[in-house]
């Protein structure tokens, strides 16, 4: 529990309440570490077992919490802390009228995972337990404490990515050429377990590794290929430190490049180039996603099948704005606004007959544009042999 954090979250979380179009933020969660409620480590920082509301308003916060729970929350300093045995009724309908809050932002979302925690069956609780009062979806708000980074989440994001880069260096400089792709994440994933890093995604998967051109791209577990002569190595890889997530993407040749593949790259780091060049406090997250899309056009490319970009922080996938195109299965996480603060990636890639020209860099979102979060990679890594 990191009570300097949650300090800083919930006053991020009060004055995107006052923004906002409600009276308060409800989280209702319970037995968080089955169901779990994204917003709560934000909040409150620890998992709970009986129904727990906090509530938070523009210029004050309560959580109601089981009483067993209740000195860890009072530990934190953050909240008034209201703990109850038999049920949560009493004090939750009287926190809400205290802070007169007829219009209750909740978290669910059509489109927004991390914006979308409270399940169906504690939304018909919620509505018995408070029945005259609105309620509205709390993404904007969610949006607003989740996206827009503090410096503590900045500095934590640049660690996980600064350790994400120096592993793939570390196994770029152990390979051979009978390395193969479970090899390689076997090594990656010892490095983890030696200093204690979680994986950014799915343990399984990541790293996602891709050896030579019979790769087959994607979402894939690491198999039994080596990278032949002449062909890629291709690694998705971040590691979770201090809670906070990263998400590169990296190529290595072995040996000469092919015709076709450093223009092939070139072509990859222009796309992400125009795109980032759009990238800026105000865009739409589909525009950014159609400028690199017309880059790949001009440049005769065929396109990607993903969006340019996402969110990073807690998680490699942190919701919010996405970068990425119209599609349905966006719905309208495109429609958003990129704001300053904001972490994101900038990821395609090219499929060739020499592997996969795949490049994932993430950026901070400044006043004016953006910074790298770390060195990006501008040329074609060699595979020492």
């Amino acid at each position: 529990m990191d009570a300097a954090l949650v300090s800083e979250k919930v006053d991020q979380a009060r004055a995107a309440v006052a923004d906002s179009d409600a009276d308060a933020w409800v989280i209702f969660c319970r037995e968080t570490t089955e169901t779990r409620e994204p917003s709560l480590p934000y909040v409150l920082g620890f998992d709970v077992v009986w129904p727990t509301a906090v509530v938070i308003g523009p210029e004050e916060s309560t959580v109601i919490l089981g009483r067993h729970d209740a000195p860890t929350a009072e530990d934190l300093g953050v909240h008034e802390v209201r703990p109850y045995d038999e049920s949560i009724r009493e004090d939750l309908r009287d926190t809400i009228s205290r802070m007169d809050a007829d219009r209750l932002a909740l978290n669910f979302d059509r489109d927004d995972p991390v914006a979308d925690g409270l399940s169906h069956g504690l939304f018909l609780k919620l509505d018995d337990l408070l029945p005259d009062r609105e309620f509205v979806s709390a993404s904007g708000v969610v949006a607003d404490v989740r996206g827009i980074k503090s410096e503590t989440e900045h500095r934590r994001i640049e660690t996980a990515a600064d350790t994400t880069l120096d592993l793939l260096h570390d196994a770029a400089a152990e390979w051979t050429p009978e390395t193969t792709e479970a090899e390689l994440a076997d090594f990656l994933h010892e490095r983890m377990r030696e200093a204690g890093y979680d994986s950014a995604w799915s343990w399984e998967y990541c790293p996602t590794v891709h050896a030579g051109g019979d790769a087959e791209v994607g979402h894939t577990l690491p198999g039994d290929r080596t990278v032949p002569e002449g062909e890629l190595l291709h690694v998705d890889f971040g590691v979770v430190r201090n809670e906070y997530a990263a998400d590169l993407q990296r190529v290595w040749v072995r040996g000469e490049p092919a015709d076709g593949l450093v223009e092939a790259f070139e072509d990859v780091r222009a796309a992400i180039d125009a795109g980032r060049d759009v990238l800026e406090p105000g865009v739409v997250g589909h525009r950014v996603d159609a400028r690199a899309r017309a880059e790949l056009v001009a440049r005769d490319r065929d396109l990607f099948d993903h969006a340019l970009g996402h969110q990073v922080g807690r998680t490699a996938h942190d919701g919010g704005t996405l970068l990425g195109p119209e599609w349905d299965r966006y719905g309208e996480a495109v429609e958003g606004e990129v704001r300053p603060g904001e972490v994101y990636t900038l990821e395609l890639g090219l499929d060739t007959e020499l592997g996969y020209v795949g490049q994932e860099e993430m950026v901070r979102v400044t006043e004016d544009g953006t910074e790298f979060v770390v060195e990006p990679q501008t040329d074609l890594w060699r595979l020492d042999e």
